[in-house]
């Protein structure tokens, strides 16, 4: 059996080992519950201009209904950055599991996978730079998105009549149909 000759230091060495992904989880676990809070305000930004829009199409304001098509389709990819960031995220807190069970099976089998659990931590670090890097796409874009509400409430004062605001067009890279 694998367990005969070992100590109660050995296996304190192989919970301390396998503990050690742990801080990685932990701070995953971290960044998935901060990425499902703008997912929720996203969707919640995005359910407020869908209502405003059906409230449009009501009135008969084509200009308007058009205008929030193209704030929907920023939160539409603000959305589609925070699920992929998600995803990633919760395949390196999976990869940093599986490198804890793996340190340990190498531990209880006496070396037989020495590089099983760094492939795995490996590749869990770089699922966690590619969720990261997503955030920092969604986040370029959400300020983006902020700035271009912030013009264009100061420019339906000024200007009520304005189309889309030159901000938000340049956000969602709108092309207006040549008439």
């Amino acid at each position: 059996m694998f367990l005969q000759g070992a100590s109660g230091s050995s296996f304190l060495a192989i919970i301390s080992a396998s503990l050690t992904p742990a801080i990685l989880i932990l701070a995953t676990g971290s960044l998935v519950a901060s990425t499902l809070l703008r997912l929720t305000r996203i969707t919640d930004r995005a359910r407020e201009i869908m209502d405003v829009m059906e409230v449009s199409r009501e009135k008969g304001d084509d200009e308007k209904v058009r205008i929030d098509v193209v704030w929907l389709r920023t939160y539409l990819r603000r959305s589609s950055l925070a699920e992929r960031a998600l995803t990633f995220f919760y395949s390196a807190i999976g990869l940093f599991v599986a490198s804890s069970l793996a340190i340990t099976v190498d531990n209880l089998t006496h070396d037989s996978v020495p590089w099983l659990s760094l492939v795995l931590v490996t590749f869990g670090a770089l699922f966690l730079f590619a969720g990261t890097a997503s955030l920092v796409i969604e986040a370029n874009v959400a300020t983006g998105t902020l700035r271009a509400e912030i013009e264009a409430s100061c420019e339906s004062v000024l200007e009520p009549s304005t189309p889309i605001p030159e901000a938000l067009a340049r956000l969602v890279r709108y092309k207006p149909r040549k008439t």
